[in-house]
């Protein structure tokens, strides 16, 4: 599939298992970044399709990126599937509320993710 797929997470291990979870569903142009400063010249230059975004980063975490994006008539289109250990019920519904498509909670299942 052609969708071009923006994975931030500072987290190597973490970042390998959703690409190869991704590719093996057949997505396979899947882009990665580390930190909000990445993930924005990626935004910038790519043609993102969905955006899968930690919320634990480093320099600016991924409430506030997801807040940025929102704010954004260039980038607000872009769906974000919040990808993160922080699993409590008030996490959850923040992220949500400031526009997230999809809250889902590490550790997860591969499956899952890429049904979401």
């Amino acid at each position: 599939m052609k969708e071009n797929i923006l994975i931030v997470d500072d987290a190597e291990f973490s970042r390998g298992v959703m690409k190869q979870a991704l590719l093996n569903a057949g997505f396979d142009n899947i882009i990665e970044a580390t930190t909000a400063d990445e993930a924005r010249k990626l935004v910038t230059n790519n043609d993102i399709d969905l955006t899968i975004l930690d919320i634990m980063l480093p320099e600016m975490d991924g409430i506030e990126i997801l807040s940025r994006m929102k704010e954004s008539i260039e980038y607000k289109r872009i769906p974000v599937i919040l990808a993160t250990a922080k699993g409590q019920e008030y996490d959850r519904i923040k992220g949500l509320d400031l526009g997230a498509d999809d809250y889902i909670v590490k550790p997860f299942s591969m499956m899952e993710m890429v049904s979401r």
